[in-house]
């Protein structure tokens, strides 16, 4: 049984293309050990250390964009010819201006600072913390998108409208 055993540990069976067996000693396979890439794992940390500023810098951009959106809109309406609005037509035109506005609470939301319990010495907690403040942030930022995009459609059927091309 022991003679078995080693012939065994000393040879490996390994299948062919054709499908039979064959016997190769272990010594022909080469065995590597993974090592991490020193590039990936850097590009990971730096991922992971620089998602809460990433996100952050997101909201930002979505702060300037919905600001600058809101004025600019803001007076092409004041300085247009619209004095006579029917009930339709103060939706269309006031739909843009809202999802701004929807977008940039989101937005400003990122910024808001909130209380978390954690143990500094317990690793698991700290990560659970990490990813608890991470999911939040991305979620907000992510409504922000879609409600800036959103905005962008609002503005396209308020444009057609004013054209008279959309609900004329």
């Amino acid at each position: 049984m022991p003679e078995m055993r080693e012939k065994l540990s000393a040879r490996s069976v390994i299948m062919q293309e054709e499908g039979t067996e064959t016997d190769v000693p272990d010594e022909e396979i080469p065995v590597i050990p993974v090592e991490p890439n020193p590039f990936w794992k850097q590009n990971a940390e730096k991922l992971v250390g620089e998602s809460i500023s990433s996100i952050e810098d997101t909201a930002r951009q979505f702060v300037v964009i919905t600001s600058l959106l809101q004025g600019i809109y803001f007076h092409a309406i004041a300085f247009s010819d619209l004095r006579v609005w029917s009930e339709y037509s103060v939706l269309i035109y006031v739909a843009p201006l809202f999802l701004w506005l929807l977008s940039l609470s989101f937005a400003v939301l990122v910024f808001f600072r909130r209380n978390f319990k954690t143990n500094i010495n317990s690793t698991q907690i700290s990560r659970e913390t990490f990813e608890k403040i991470v999911k939040e942030k991305c979620w907000l930022v992510q409504v922000s998108g879609v409600a800036l995009i959103f905005s962008f459609a609002a503005l396209l059927v308020a444009f057609l409208h004013y054209l008279g091309l959309l609900f004329a």
